[in-house]
């Protein structure tokens, strides 16, 4: 065993341990998607531990735990490979299974999205005559899937139903289509962006060791659900 300092306090952990294992130390509930843990090696510099990875520990090592954190939301922006091969994956799962009869588009750089049959629930077909699919596009953030999509969009020709309202011609809240060269990018693919924020504190998608673990937490078929759920029962948001 080896003595460290966690926080000020003196705790004993594994010569070889994790950083699940230093939270146990400190008495705290281990849920490795919501606490970090620093390594302080000198007054300069710290390394944060990933969680499920051993790592060898000397007697007199310090450590921080703290709540862990994600930057605000970003878009087009260089997003780490796996990032990238979480969103593939995840759409071409949802591709085989829920849109297996219509193109799909997944962006090179995995920015965004577009599903070309999505099923309008029935009052927005009420209000738009001879239209029962239509392409739906999500923007992915940087920090996906740290960070969930912000809303969603539509074609900007679809009329909405009388129960509904939150479709706008730009986006709102962090969300993609706040700034000029965003509501052009919108513009120019004539989408509108429909408004529905999932709470941060609602967002628990899964600790990834391999890509497959993202089935684990909350996904792209959560954000599906979301966005068809806020379609059908707009006047629950």
């Amino acid at each position: 065993m080896a003595t460290v300092i966690v926080n000020g306090k003196r705790v004993n952990v594994p010569d070889s341990a994790s950083s699940e294992d230093i939270i146990r130390a400190t008495g705290r509930r281990v849920n490795p998607n919501t606490r970090a843990v620093i390594r302080n090696t000198d007054a300069a510099n710290r390394d944060k531990l990933i969680p499920g990875r051993k790592y060898g520990i000397r007697d007199g090592e310090k450590f921080t735990t703290v709540p862990d954190r994600v930057k605000a939301a970003s878009y087009f922006g260089n997003k780490e490979s796996w990032r990238k091969r979480v969103i593939e994956d995840q759409v071409i799962d949802v591709s085989a299974k829920m849109f297996k009869n219509s193109p799909v588009e997944l962006d090179e750089e995995c920015n965004y999205v577009v599903f070309s049959g999505f099923l309008l629930p029935q009052e927005w077909q009420n209000a738009n005559p001879g239209v029962n699919f239509v392409k739906m596009m999500l923007i992915f953030p940087d920090q996906y899937p740290d960070l969930p999509t912000n809303g969603f969009y539509l074609p900007a020709t679809l009329q909405i139903p009388a129960n509904a309202s939150h479709f706008y011609n730009r986006g709102f809240g962090g969300a993609f289509g706040e700034t000029p060269e965003e509501i052009e990018f919108m513009s120019q693919g004539n989408w509108k962006w429909y408004c529905t924020h999932i709470k941060p504190e609602a967002w628990q998608p899964a600790h990834l060791r391999v890509v497959s673990d993202w089935r684990k937490g909350d996904n792209l078929w959560d954000i599906l659900t979301i966005c068809k759920d806020v379609l059908t029962h707009p006047l629950e948001d």
